[in-house]
């Protein structure tokens, strides 16, 4: 130790200082956005070293990332003397498998057992699905894979599995899980998510070692508690019984991630689930102005699942909210890279501007007009527009449209999506194209003949399909040559089916970044002056700069800061996501509101907020957008609205109120001018009530869904019915989106 004194303590406020001499008991600490909660949990430890109250080996620290392990110890390393090796610090499933290291016995594992990582799952599952004849193209062995991760985070072992006559492909689910447990055991293995599961069933089986760890342990201390999910709150807790001090940080208004597993009722049940409990809020933010916080806190007040602060500061008060409203994307873009011009004039550093989104497709406008000006950009999170997968995919169908011989291009969509064209096949089609120097699609077409039957009439299609759609691209335009391929191919009904399969967040927006594709093409005359477009933005993104400014999702920004940030999308059902409210209703709600007050809070001095009107995906559909509600939610004395002309001089006007985009009531400022000007009332949507679906609506009954599509119910809980989809999907939803057919 150091030994001076306790001056560390003068470095924080009243209520940090609160938390760090809490001692023991069980403490909450509510700590709100920018209120220096890693400052906290740090000097915590420190405080019990300092104090002999334990020693480091006595002291287990969890936290979300290595990364933020590793920053808590190095702080704490510079501050004292003592080794800190023996202090547990670290995520869930790393102290997870330091336990199963010392216990690997008790659950059935040999010495040196194996993780095995998410390509070796996929292949051992497929394994499994071609034993017992069940067919992946049906069901993926990602569908699978999800399944059981999802049973695991949950802390369902195969044993605790119960039937659900009401689950999509429950007795498949039920024997791939059995089989590849038992598979992963005779292997020597396990996967991640058996790391906690099986801590869990050694704490369960083995009551010496559970004591063990419990008497061991004097002080837990959780970071970004709202995150935990089920299992990890099983862990906590089974640890917490025995000295029963543990000082959890997080924060309700956070809490974004409900669709990987995180519970924010494990935060908002703290007094229920653990004794001796002070809940300390620290709600001073050191970071935005008080603009920035008095717009955040209006805004997620009006959340009712929540424990409630107030977050305040001593910055300055800083300037005004700006909401700008705009008819199309291209104006959308324009106006935010002149405030990014502006700004590096003011001398301001790319590094600290960010534009934040909800979703990631709708990066593709901002990212051609910074190419276009030359400003250096990087994504956070993902990959940029013309890098994924889906769009490169689609532009390889272009490519081979429109010239035959791209043989780059063939190799690429041969067997996308899957056809039953294998590496054995495509070798053939390869040798054949060598033996007598022809273009791979030509060889294709002449080794038909040459090939199994399945193969045999999977190459004619697609073979047929391409002269198809160059006899389309004669008679219409590339936009129109491009929504022919998509449905045609069969690569719509692919990503639908992947994304009714996987709860990956890039498989949910796949279909959104191929409408935004579609709106991409607008821009252009033609097919070549497309392609040729794409080969620069492929080249100029190349290039590489030390300052950059950042774009990424409003889920990827969370715990990173800004002085300058652009909210950009903020229009109804793209923000909240229409998908979030028709699949939890309320709760989907809160959590878009959530994740909104994250967004604004990841600003220091400056926000600009915008929307578009016209309809970002009007490939589908020819609607309209609104401002969403959120915008109606924040303080009007604080933000300045300029509102675009579509909605000042309400042109269309007949045609925008009586849309379906009014479908889901709700009032936001654009609207609410709209609905007065045409004398219209409207009923503000209660989520709460019971009554809001038809009645009429029975089993067996066919209904139409506006995202999914044509599908029959197969049965009625509560206020949502479980349908049965077109496409060999069922799915769970909302009985109030639910349109009845005759």
């Amino acid at each position: 130790m150091t030994g001076k004194s306790e001056k560390y303590l003068d470095l924080l406020n009243t209520e940090q200082r609160k938390v760090v001499e809490k001692i023991f008991g069980s403490i909450l600490v509510l700590a709100g956005a920018g209120s220096g909660k890693t400052r906290v949990l740090t000097y915590k430890i420190l405080h019990l070293l300092y104090k002999k109250l334990a020693t480091p080996s006595q002291i287990i620290a969890v936290t979300f990332t290595n990364k933020a392990a590793s920053e808590m110890k190095a702080r704490i390393a510079k501050i004292i003397n003592l080794p800190i090796d023996r202090m547990w610090v670290g995520t869930f499933h790393s102290l997870s498998l330091k336990i199963l290291r010392n216990h690997y016995e008790e659950v059935g594992l040999k010495k040196n057992f194996l993780i095995i990582d998410t390509d070796d799952q996929l292949k051992l599952i497929k394994n499994i699905c071609e034993i017992e004849k069940i067919d992946i193209k049906e069901i993926s062995a990602k569908y699978f894979l999800n399944a059981i991760d999802s049973f695991k985070n949950k802390g369902i072992t195969f044993d605790d599995l119960k039937e659900n006559k009401y689950r999509k492909y429950d007795q498949e689910i039920r024997t791939v899980y059995k089989i590849y447990q038992s598979e992963l055991l005779r292997l020597n293995s396990l996967d991640f998510g058996d790391l906690i599961l099986y801590c869990i069933n050694i704490f369960k089986r083995n009551k010496k070692i559970l004591q063990k760890y419990q008497n061991s342990f004097k002080f837990i201390l959780v970071d970004e508690y709202q995150d935990i999910n089920p299992i990890q709150q099983m862990w906590i807790h089974y640890l917490y019984q025995g000295h029963k001090n543990i000082c959890c940080v997080g924060d309700d208004d956070q809490s974004i991630y409900s669709w990987r597993g995180a519970d924010v009722s494990n935060l908002l049940n703290f007094e229920k689930n653990f004794s001796d409990v002070e809940i300390i809020r620290l709600e001073q933010n050191y970071r935005s102005t008080k603009n920035i916080l008095n717009c955040a806190s209006s805004l997620i007040s009006k959340n009712k699942g929540r424990y409630g602060k107030e977050l305040w500061s001593d910055n300055d008060v800083g300037d005004k909210i700006n909401v700008n409203g705009f008819w199309e994307t291209k104006e959308e873009a324009i106006f935010v890279s002149e405030k990014i011009e502006n700004l590096i004039k003011d001398n301001e550093k790319l590094n600290e501007i960010a534009i934040l989104f909800r979703v990631a497709a709708h990066t593709r406008s901002f990212e051609e007009r910074f190419i276009n000006l030359g400003l250096p950009y990087k994504i956070i999170g993902g990959l940029r527009f013309f890098e994924r997968r889906e769009i490169k995919d689609i532009i390889a169908y272009l490519r081979l449209t429109n010239n035959l011989s791209d043989d780059l291009a063939f190799e690429r969509i041969i067997n996308v999506p899957k056809r039953g064209i294998g590496k054995s096949t495509l070798s053939k089609i390869s040798s054949h194209a060598r033996m007598n120097n022809i273009s791979l699609f030509e060889s294709a077409k002449q080794s038909i003949f040459k090939t199994n039957s399945k193969a045999k009439t999977e190459i004619y299609n697609f073979i047929e399909n391409i002269i198809k759609w160059q006899k389309v691209h004669k008679n219409f335009d590339h936009i129109e040559l491009a929504k022919v391929i998509i449905e045609d191919s069969g690569y719509v009904d692919y990503l639908k089916k992947e994304e009714m399969t996987s709860n990956n967040p890039e498989n949910l927006t796949r279909l959104d970044n191929i409408y935004e594709f579609i709106e991409s093409l607008k821009d252009f005359q033609n097919l070549n002056g497309f392609l040729e477009h794409v080969s620069l933005v492929m080249e100029n993104i190349s290039n590489t700069s030390n300052e950059t400014l950042t774009l990424m999702t409003m889920h990827a920004a969370k715990g990173l800061e800004f002085n300058n940030v652009f909210l950009a999308g903020w229009e109804e059902g793209v923000f909240p996501s229409q998908r979030s409210i028709e699949e939890t209703g309320n709760k989907g709600l809160e959590e878009e509101r959530r994740l909104a007050y994250v967004a604004l809070t990841r600003a220091r001095k400056k926000i600009n907020i915008t929307y578009v009107n016209q309809n970002r995906y009007s490939f589908a559909s020819h609607d309209y957008n609104l401002p969403s509600r959120f915008i109606s939610e924040l303080p009007e004395e604080i933000i300045n609205i300029n509102d675009s002309k579509y909605i000042k001089e309400n042109n269309f006007l007949d045609e925008f109120v009586d849309s379906n985009i009014f479908s889901d009531d709700f009032v936001s400022p654009g609207r609410k001018r709209l609905l007065d000007n045409s004398k219209k009332k409207e009923i503000e949507w209660d989520f709460n009530q019971d009554d809001q679906f038809d009645n009429e609506i029975l089993h067996g009954k066919k209904v139409y869904h506006k995202k999914f599509g044509y599908g029959k119910i197969k049965n009625i809980d509560g206020d949502k019915a479980f349908v049965n989809f077109e496409n060999n999907f069922s799915k769970k939803v909302f009985v109030k989106f639910l349109k009845t057919i005759d």
